[in-house]
């Protein structure tokens, strides 16, 4: 992760990172972790690949990407689906701006 995080602006690193209900559900969490470092990992997937994307495209407001994962329910008979995720980088009031991970087809959440 250092590799992507260090080619990244200090502004964009400063910023809060929040996931939409929806997102968190899909991209995160699990029905039944056998470990809680599972959902971790997982956060810490999604997270890393919104960053690859900032990075490539630093001054865009909102980036389409995506990751594999396995689904919510733990099935891995099937092995790791797509799921479309969207960056989106809200310019709030100033000094609240954040980035905020949503599905693909949804709105961000605004905060302020």
């Amino acid at each position: 992760m250092s590799n992507t995080i260090n080619h990244l602006p200090t502004t964009l690193l400063k910023l809060p990172v929040v996931l939409t209900p929806s997102a968190w559900n899909e991209s995160v969490h699990l029905e039944a972790p056998s470990h809680i470092a599972e959902v971790g990992t997982r956060l810490g997937d999604v997270v890393l690949e919104a960053y690859r994307e900032l990075r490539l495209q630093p001054d865009a407001t909102q980036i389409d990407f995506g990751i594999y994962r396995f689904p919510p329910n733990a099935d891995r008979s099937f092995g790791r689906e797509w799921l479309e995720l969207k960056l989106h980088r809200i310019d709030a009031v100033p000094g609240n701006s954040y980035l905020c991970i949503s599905l693909r087809d949804e709105k961000p959440l605004y905060l302020f």
